[in-house]
């Protein structure tokens, strides 16, 4: 896998920057600009070279419809103030069309005639086989962006001898998703701590380093404070975290305490020298409406795709880019 920095890039060429966009927007304003922010440096030095960036990415699940609150033009203030107007261009949703999704090999082909090179700035999705994803690299010549590689390299920091304890925190919803996930993970971590629905959804046997909510706030939408007590106990003894996915419903101001209490202890043992990495989209909205965004070794611009990765030391993204000579 190569880096956009040993790309031959020319003046005059267009670079196929497939980035992160899917971010709240409202009233034409960024809720949260982290995951756009993580692409500026690579989309800088593209622009630095004399080429002109393609942005491309999707928002929201559209189904393959057209819908006008989910296109990525919304985005063109944000870009046109980092990068400044007229020096890049910005492509429609790419989840408008069904051959996003469904990788199909025409769709990509379609893509891939936007530019000369393409460029993978999406962690965020690289867990995904789409097209913008796996399909355009067999087109062109493809790298890795600078984020990109730093996601790696931070978070091969937790396959290595880490420091203990090795606490994993995990919330959210769909157990489902993330069951082979917590399972492989119970080999590595000295305990699993898990929040949201995943507790109350948990039919199997408890291995002695898996620990459940004891109660809950009213409709499960939070963990109760004698889960909040416990688990912090066990952050605060913690050389190593990890932490994806919120532990209930913190967009609601009354089922936001678990939330709350959870960053603020890992952000705690930042500052008294653990390394703790944190990620997905809903778990960097709740940390940056805490102001707690800058509290940790580092932030993960993916949920999904940081623990798949984590679990398989590969994404379908990273093999394209492999596959690619």
């Amino acid at each position: 896998m190569k880096s956009v920095l040993e790309a031959n890039i020319t003046a005059g060429q267009k670079v196929l920057v497939r980035c992160d966009l899917d971010v709240p927007v409202a009233h034409r304003e960024v809720q949260e600009k982290y995951r756009l922010e993580a692409s500026l440096e690579t989309l800088k030095y593209i622009i630095s070279r004399g080429a002109l960036p393609i942005i491309m990415g999707h928002m929201g699940n559209p189904g393959g419809k057209t819908d006008e609150r989910l296109s990525t033009k919304t985005l063109s203030f944000f870009f046109d103030n980092e990068l400044g107007a007229g020096k890049y261009e910005l492509m429609e949703n790419l989840r408008f069309n069904r051959g996003e999704e469904e990788n199909n090999l025409q769709y990509a082909r379609q893509l891939a005639g936007n530019g000369n090179i393409y460029v993978n700035e999406s962690f965020a999705t690289s867990h995904r086989k789409h097209a913008s994803i796996v399909g355009i690299p067999e087109w062109l010549p493809s790298y890795a962006g600078i984020r990109f590689l730093k996601e790696i390299e931070n978070l091969n920091v937790l396959q290595g001898d880490v420091k203990r304890l090795f606490v994993i925190v995990i919330g959210g919803a769909k157990l489902e998703s993330k069951l082979p996930v917590v399972k492989k993970f119970l080999k590595r971590a000295d305990f699993i701590l898990l929040g949201g629905k995943l507790g109350t959804e948990w039919k199997e046997e408890i291995p002695f380093n898996l620990v459940l909510p004891e109660d809950y706030a009213p409709e499960n939408k939070d963990i109760g404070k004698q889960t909040i007590a416990k688990y912090t106990e066990i952050i605060n003894r913690a050389g190593t975290v990890l932490w994806a996915g919120p532990m209930g419903a913190y967009e609601q101001p009354e089922y936001s305490l678990g939330t709350i209490e959870i960053a603020s202890a890992i952000a705690k043992k930042t500052k008294e020298g653990a390394f703790t990495v944190v990620g997905g989209g809903d778990t960097i909205t709740a940390v940056s409406s805490y102001s707690l965004l800058d509290k940790f070794s580092f932030v993960s611009t993916g949920g999904g795709a940081m623990l798949q990765y984590l679990a398989e030391r590969t994404l379908p993204g990273i093999e394209a880019l492999n596959k690619r000579k």
